[in-house]
């Protein structure tokens, strides 16, 4: 049997533990800190301009934000997630200023938030999903929280989905 110093096996232990990854999506989307929104203050973006909107990189997510995709119409964010069966969304903390939120009709199959990223704001929303227990009654069960906040001394916001 071959020993290993213990200095070694932590370094291992430590580059495999399991830890949230930076959000990717796919194709050429940017991060929000490479090209983080302008100062100034603009009107929620109407249906035609999400339709255009690139897609964007959160600054971190964890495996409940794998079916989640996020786009950005100049210092607007828009949370989309598919087949997430959601069936409430709640600013749990924050500014709920110009926050909306949107289920979809069929069946619920998924859910989207929007909401504008500013300098000095802080917001936690919550996405509930639902579903029934093994005696048949309705139970809701927490299923995604998204937190944004930018910081006054930071060039860019930070945007959390896990």
């Amino acid at each position: 049997m071959r020993v290993f110093p213990l200095p070694l096996l932590a370094l291992v232990a430590a580059a495999t533990a399991s830890s949230p990854a930076p959000a990717q999506a796919p194709g050429d989307s940017a991060a929000l800190d490479v090209n983080p929104p302008s100062a100034e203050k603009t009107k929620a973006p109407t249906f035609e301009e999400w339709s255009k909107a690139p897609k964007v990189r959160l600054s971190r997510t964890g495996p409940a934000a794998a079916p989640c995709t996020a786009y950005r119409v100049r210092e607007w964010l828009k949370v989309r997630c598919l087949g997430t069966k959601p069936h409430a969304m709640v600013v749990l903390g924050g500014d709920a200023a110009e926050v909306s939120f949107w289920i979809d009709r069929d069946e619920r199959q998924g859910g989207e938030v929007q909401f504008p990223m500013r300098r000095g704001d802080r917001r936690v929303v919550q996405i509930w999903a639902g579903g029934v227990d093994a005696a048949g009654v309705f139970k809701p069960k927490p299923s995604l929280v998204i937190q944004e906040h930018w910081l006054e001394d930071r060039a860019a916001p930070t945007v959390t989905a896990m």
